[in-house]
């Protein structure tokens, strides 16, 4: 049988997707265009999902390099539709062009594509960190607390700052870890970067639960 660490991170926390996808269908109507780009992210982490958790015997992480590339460009097409200021869209842009080729660069000449892409998950983390600080910075003035839980966008990003900041470690030291850590202390890891997956996804379904018609 299974044992509950396997299941939680080859099961639950996967088929926790489906939670937020689920509200994000019956709010559909209700969801700004930003907020419909963040759902078509989401059911392209479920079909990731789904066939990492099939090919979960095997070595997959070469899935995980492609999954970097489409992760940013999701999440970047969230802040194109959130953000006005020139600079930044300018920016993110660029941010769309540059970093899947040095995601291609990185798994043809750099990393094997079948070790984790600790090159490049960093870097997308780091974009990711800033760009929700930089809303944060501008929305700050604007909402007061009892606004602020009434804001989708207030969840999404707080979901977004969450998982990335506090996943940043191990994206830039998995390969080192693996190497000289024991496995009880690697699974450790691999539950908390688990769990701040599950906690993103409980904060992109409040989000979509907090739009109204």
């Amino acid at each position: 049988m299974p044992s509950f660490t396997s299941l939680y991170l080859g099961v639950v926390v996967p088929a926790a997707t489906l939670i937020p996808i689920t509200m994000g269908i019956f709010k559909f109507r209700a969801l700004t265009p930003r907020l419909r780009a963040l759902w078509l992210y989401l059911c392209m982490a479920a079909v990731i999902n789904a066939i990492a958790s099939i090919y979960s015997h095997h070595n997959n992480l070469p899935l995980l390099h492609v999954y970097t590339m489409l992760e940013l460009i999701f999440l970047v097409r969230y802040y194109l539709l959130l953000f006005t200021h020139k600079r930044i869209l300018f920016f993110l842009k660029a941010v769309l062009i540059l970093f899947p080729l040095y995601c291609v660069i990185n798994f043809l000449f750099i990393q094997d594509i079948y070790s984790f892409n600790s090159y490049t998950r960093p870097v997308e983390a780091i974009i990711l960190i800033a760009c929700s600080l930089l809303y944060f910075m501008a929305s700050s003035r604007e909402d007061d607390e009892e606004r602020w839980t009434a804001v989708p966008d207030n969840w999404v990003n707080a979901g977004i700052l969450l998982y990335f900041s506090g996943a940043l470690g191990q994206f830039a030291f998995s390969n080192v870890v693996e190497a000289t850590t024991a496995k009880p202390v690697i699974l450790l890891i691999w539950v908390l970067h688990a769990t701040l997956v599950l906690i993103m996804y409980i904060l992109f379904t409040i989000s979509f639960s907090k739009c109204r018609l």
